[in-house]
């Protein structure tokens, strides 16, 4: 008699680090609180930070969820992405796609550098060519 078993499986973490590199370069490296993963490569989280150093980005969120299949990062509750040439922005969620180098949202945005605020709805962030909007509803307030 011949009979077959389903199994799945989950890893659970916490307090995870991780890294990718290319080309024995450190790309991008994430840290998550509390850390689940599903038999198919997605995985959620608590407490999610993600850094490149090289192009200067820090993201962290409250929530976190990874799809594999689509390398696409969804990030929720107190959003914060840090960037060198734009400044600071507040959501609460955003969209990273890591091979495309893509950051995006269509919520509410708040944005500060020094000496000004922009407040608008959604955000579009081509981190390669540097390509960063809001895309609507646009206010800017200028600290003098």
């Amino acid at each position: 008699m011949l009979s077959s078993y389903s199994f799945s499986f989950k890893v659970i973490s916490h307090n995870l680090e991780y890294a990718f590199y290319k080309k024995n370069k450190l790309i991008w490296s994430f840290k998550i609180k509390d850390f689940i993963q599903k038999e198919n490569g997605d995985f959620e989280g608590k407490g999610v930070y993600i850094t490149n150093k090289e192009k200067g980005l820090k993201i962290w969120a409250d929530r976190g969820f990874y799809k594999k299949n689509e390398d696409k990062f969804l990030l929720r509750k107190n959003v914060h992405l840090i960037t060198f040439q734009y400044g600071e922005v507040y959501t609460e969620e955003l969209l990273f796609f890591p091979e495309k180098n893509l950051i995006l949202t269509d919520k509410e945005v708040l944005i500060i550098k020094e000496g000004f605020r922009i407040k608008g709805k959604g955000l579009i962030y081509e981190v390669d060519t540097g390509n960063f909007r809001v895309k609507e509803k646009a206010k800017v307030k200028l600290k003098l």
